[in-house]
């Protein structure tokens, strides 16, 4: 995990000129061959922290594979920071940092075919930019004319560099020489990969370190290795074109280790579900959200209850991100070890066809659930009760959000039992517990949702590009059976939805022009909706009327609040199996 207090730093003042190292369009995920499903494995840094040895690292690789987690699917080992020389004095003949011996005295390549030995993977830890001591000695960069002051501007700027060494690591100018700064990357890369290096970790990336991460993409390809790049932390959603294009997975948020008495706290696990909420859209193949380490294993030591832990990876599981455990494995509670090898709770995270996203929020108590049938034909859903209140609370998923009313058998994938229920599963649940389970529709099920179109344009109401972003304006489009104009209307509730998110006014405004969005439905009154007879459909909360903005109404005009005034921009048609009870 990425460390703990921020090394000062001072970003560089020029521009990134990222099309000079790319020279193509972003694409959605980068194409390296790693991590078609999301990788799983431990991380040194929670419990190591900042004193990881030869013997501690084989320890806990060997621990991996004893007690069964390797074969549940935990494979890699990664060292995370700690294990070099200061690379502000000592670095090697090219530049690049020194393993310190005294740590790990049988070397990275001894270490790398242990873990290979074992059937993992491993995987080290990097930070970006050269450390100062190349450039004081002005090392020659391996397999080049070229030297370390080629490739450096300012000393007075500093890379962030969380090793106890201070401002170590200076800015590589990729403009001064690109093929220079390339070349030396390319180096480094090839060290890693002599080790048998499986998985890089960068830390401390931030906007301005994004041609270290583009360069390090390139360098680490060029190995003739696959190796996973794993960017960390709390990066910048704005980049997430870059992260996609160029990385496997990226840190979604900041540390989750409380460094405190425990490893975490639940205060520090809080944040994930909010973050993962917002990031879920952009993981796939080859790209995966990475919301910190997984700290359990160790039972109330790691600092979370026995339902918090279960909660911990279940979300982990259902949004299908980067599983690494933070727990020191050669001290497993049972009870933790079983829950960590649950196969039906780790083949969502690896098998399920599309990441889960957060249906309803409703005062703290979550429905997430996958909006797109598995390849067995299920659902995936997740119910959460995310209150600190006392006593159970009691979560409800709707099957109608999943896209179909009527029965199904459902699997509690932690309960390992079946039942058959009819248009919902229900769980009464305590403070920070969840439950999971796989919903597969019945033969005599029926689907639901239906256009719903404007009286002006003939055009569908649409969530645009599917986007399950809360606050994002719904328009109208030309109708083309998409899932993102499937709309239900529930009369009993008077919700309208799209992608089991509720139509809202936009901050429970209830003014002419407040935009209607897309948000997590939690009940409130600017989520509700009534249809009426004469076509309208107007908002409890404001009586105003659901209008497309305009007078023409093109595709992507937006949907808003007005006045009711008996335009044809205020009129809708609801299809069939729009409405639900």
């Amino acid at each position: 995990m990425s460390k703990r207090a921020l090394v000062a730093t001072v970003a560089l003042a020029s521009s990134l000129f990222l099309s000079a190292l790319t020279g193509s369009t972003p694409a959605q995920a980068q194409d390296n061959g790693a991590s078609r499903t999301p990788p799983m494995g431990w991380s040194s840094w929670s419990s190591v922290r900042t004193s990881p040895t030869e013997a501690k690292i084989k320890a806990q690789a060997q621990a991996m594979h004893d007690s069964g987690l390797m074969s549940a699917g935990y494979q890699y080992i990664n060292l995370d920071d700690y294990y070099i020389k200061n690379p502000g004095t000592t670095v090697d003949q090219y530049g690049r940092w020194v393993v310190d011996t005294g740590k790990f005295p049988d070397g990275m390549k001894n270490l790398g075919d242990f873990i290979h030995g074992l059937g993992e993977k491993f995987g080290m830890y990097v930070t970006p930019g050269i450390p100062k001591a190349a450039y004081d000695q002005n090392t020659p960069i391996e397999g080049t004319s070229y030297h370390a002051r080629d490739i450096v501007s300012s000393t007075s700027t500093f890379e962030s560099n969380y090793g106890g060494f201070g401002n170590v690591m200076y800015f590589i100018d990729y403009n001064k020489n690109p093929t220079a700064a390339q070349a030396f990357v390319n180096s480094w890369a090839n060290l890693f990969a002599s080790y048998g290096v499986d998985y890089i970790k960068i830390d401390g990336v931030h906007t301005s370190d994004q041609n270290d991460v583009i360069a390090w993409s390139k360098a680490l390809n060029q190995t003739g290795r696959t190796i996973h790049l794993g960017l960390s932390n709390t990066l910048d959603i704005n980049n997430i074109k870059t992260w996609q294009q160029y990385s496997n997975s990226w840190r979604t948020g900041g540390d989750i280790e409380c460094y405190c008495s425990t490893l975490t706290t639940w205060s520090n696990v809080g944040p994930r579900w909010a973050n993962l909420a917002q990031w879920g859209q952009y993981a796939g193949p080859g790209g995966w959200n990475d919301p910190d380490s997984i700290e359990v294993g160790n039972g109330d030591h790691n600092g979370l209850t026995v339902n918090e832990r279960q909660s911990v990876i279940t979300l982990w599981a259902i949004t299908r991100s980067v599983m690494m455990l933070g727990s020191d494995l050669t001290n497993l509670d049972a009870g933790d070890l079983n829950m960590l090898k649950n196969a039906e709770v780790t083949n969502v995270n690896q098998t399920d066809s599309v990441v889960a996203s957060q249906i309803s929020n409703n005062n703290d108590l979550q429905v997430w659930a996958t909006k797109q049938k598995n390849p067995d034909g299920s659902y995936t859903v997740a119910l959460f009760n995310r209150s600190d209140r006392a006593g159970n609370e009691t979560v409800t998923a709707d099957f109608s959000d999943l896209g179909f009313s009527g029965s199904a058998t459902v699997r509690n994938l932690w309960g390992k039992s079946n039942e058959t229920l009819t248009n919902s599963v229900s769980r009464s649940l305590a403070p920070h517990e969840s439950a999971l389970f796989k919903v597969t529709p019945s033969s005599s099920s029926t689907p639901v949702g239906g256009n719903l179109t404007s009286g002006l344009s003939g055009r569908c109401a649409d969530d645009p590009n599917s986007t399950l972003v809360n606050g994002t304006q719904l328009d109208v489009w030309d109708c083309n059976g998409g899932a993102n104009q499937k709309i239900t209307y529930s009369s009993s509730a008077k919700t309208l939805k799209v992608l089991g998110k509720c139509f809202d006014a936009h901050g429970g405004a209830t003014t002419a022009g407040t935009h209607v969005e897309i948000y997590d439905c939690n009940g409130g009154t600017n989520q509700q909706w009534n249809v009426n007879s004469n076509g309208t459909i107007t908002g409890v909360q404001s009586g105003l009327c659901l209008d497309v903005t305009g007078a023409t109404n093109p595709n992507g005009a937006g949907l808003e609040l007005w006045n009711c005034n008996g335009g044809a921009n205020q009129t809708w048609t609801l299809a069939s199996g729009v409405k639900v009870a």
